[in-house]
C-alpha cells in the first residue's frame, strides 16, 4: 500500500487544486507548476498533504532544488572556464604576433601593457558579453526543458498594460536609488573599521566600440537573458511549494551572483520586486522592462560622466529624480493594495529547509559568497 500521504476517511471529499495544493489565498492563482509532479496522489479525492513532508516528498522537492543549483553551478563553471580560455588564447596569439615584430624578444613590461589592453579591448568585451548572454539563455532554456516548463509559458502575460509598466519602472528606479544610498552607507561603515568593500568597475572605456557593446549588453541582452534565467527558470522551479520562498530565494541567488555587496543590495531588492511582478502578471515582460530601464539609466549616467557630457547628465538626472519621486509615491500606494504572498505552516516546512539539504544549491551559494569575501579581503589588503 502506498503511504505517500494521509487520506481522509471521506472518499467523496473534493480533490486538491494541483496549482494551489496548500489552499493559500494570498498566492497568485495559476502561476505554480502542477504539484502532482511531486505528490502524484494529489488528484485522488480525500488526499491530504500533512504538515511535514515525508521522505518521498522531500526527495522530489529536493530534485528541483538540485536541478536549479546544478544548472547555476554549471553556468558558473563553464562561463568562467570559457572566458579564461578566451583570454589565454587572445594573449598567446597577440604575444606570438608581437614577438615576430620585435625579433623574438618581447619588450619589458609587455605583460602589464597587454593586460591593460585586454581589459578595455572591444573584442574581449564583445566576446565576454556574448558568452554570458548565450549561457544565460541556454541555461534557462535547457533547465526549463529538464523541469518540463515550456519557455512560452513564461510569457503568457495577463492583466498588464502601459500604466502598470510606468508604475513598475518608477518603483524600480526608486529602489535603485534607495539601495544605492544603503550601499554607500554600508561601505563607509566598513571603511570605518578598516575593511574595504570590493566594488565592480562600472566605468566605460572612451573607445566608441566598447561603449556601444556595453550599452547593448546592459540594456538589451542582460535584462532579457538574466530575467529568463532568474525570474524564469529559477523562480518558477523554486516556487513549486511556496511563491514567497521562490521570490526570496531567487532574489538571494540573483544578489550573490553579482559577487559584491553594493550590487547584492540592489539585485536582491530588485529581484524581490521583479519576482513579485513576474508572478502577478504570469510573465517576464514586466520584469524585463524594469530591468532594461534601470540598466539604461546606470549606463547613460556612466557614459555622460566618462565623455564629459555635463548638460546631458543634468537633463537625465532631472528626469531620473522625477521618476524616483513618483516611484516613492507609487510604492507607498501599492503597499496598501499589493502584498507579497504569505506562507502556510505546510509551505514553511517545504522551503528553506529543503534548500539546506540540496548540495548543488549550497555549493552555488558557497562559491559566490566565498569569492565575494575573497574580493573584499583582496581590496582591503591592497591598500
Amino acid at each position: 500500500m502506498d503511504t505517500f500521504h494521509t487520506f481522509t476517511a471521506h472518499a467523496a471529499a473534493p480533490s486538491i487544486d494541483p496549482q494551489d495544493p496548500f489552499g493559500n489565498e494570498t498566492e497568485f492563482a495559476g502561476y505554480n507548476p502542477d504539484y502532482g509532479d511531486i505528490v502524484p496522489q494529489i488528484r485522488i479525492p480525500g488526499c491530504r498533504i500533512p504538515l511535514r513532508p515525508n521522505a518521498r516528498e522531500k526527495s522530489r522537492l529536493r530534485r528541483y532544488h538540485n536541478i536549479v543549483g546544478g544548472f547555476l553551478l554549471g553556468h558558473l563553471v563553464v562561463t568562467n572556464v570559457i572566458i579564461v580560455i578566451m583570454i589565454e588564447l587572445f594573449y598567446l596569439f597577440t604575444s606570438m604576433v608581437d614577438a615576430s615584430r620585435f625579433g623574438g624578444q618581447l619588450p619589458s613590461g609587455y605583460d602589464t601593457t597587454l593586460s591593460e589592453y585586454l581589459s578595455g579591448s572591444s573584442t574581449m568585451i564583445a566576446m565576454t558579453c556574448l558568452v554570458y548572454g548565450l549561457f544565460n539563455a541556454l541555461t534557462a532554456c535547457v533547465g526549463c526543458k529538464a523541469t518540463k516548463i515550456p519557455v512560452s509559458s513564461l510569457f503568457q502575460t495577463r492583466s498588464f498594460h502601459a500604466g502598470h509598466a510606468v508604475t513598475y519602472v518608477c518603483i524600480a528606479l526608486f529602489l535603485q536609488t534607495v539601495t544605492g544610498w544603503a550601499a554607500v552607507g554600508l561601505t563607509d561603515l566598513f571603511e570605518g573599521v578598516g575593511i574595504t568593500l570590493y566594488e565592480a568597475d562600472m566605468s566605460t572605456s572612451q573607445d566608441a566600440k566598447s561603449t556601444v557593446i556595453s550599452l547593448v549588453y546592459s540594456v538589451l541582452v542582460a535584462p532579457v537573458t538574466e530575467e529568463l534565467l532568474m525570474r524564469g527558470f529559477v523562480l518558477k522551479n523554486l516556487s513549486r511549494s511556496s511563491q514567497r520562498f521562490g521570490i526570496l530565494m531567487s532574489a538571494f541567488l540573483f544578489g550573490i551572483w553579482h559577487e559584491n555587496v553594493a550590487q547584492f543590495i540592489l539585485a536582491f531588492t530588485a529581484g524581490c520586486f521583479f519576482g513579485y511582478i513576474a508572478m502577478k502578471h504570469n510573465s517576464l515582460v514586466p520584469s524585463i522592462i524594469c530591468h532594461m530601464v534601470v540598466n539604461c539609466f546606470a549606463e547613460l549616467f556612466t557614459i555622460f560622466e566618462t565623455y564629459g557630457l555635463d548638460y546631458a547628465y543634468s537633463i537625465a538626472n532631472m528626469v531620473y529624480l522625477l521618476l524616483v519621486v513618483a516611484g516613492m509615491i507609487l510604492l507607498a500606494a501599492m503597499w496598501f493594495t499589493d502584498r507579497m504572498p504569505q506562507t502556510t505552516p505546510e509551505q514553511t516546512e517545504r522551503g528553506f529547509r529543503i534548500t539546506l539539504t540540496s548540495i548543488p544549491m549550497l555549493l552555488v551559494c558557497v562559491l559566490h559568497i566565498g569569492f565575494s569575501v575573497y574580493l573584499i579581503v583582496d581590496a582591503s589588503t591592497a591598500l
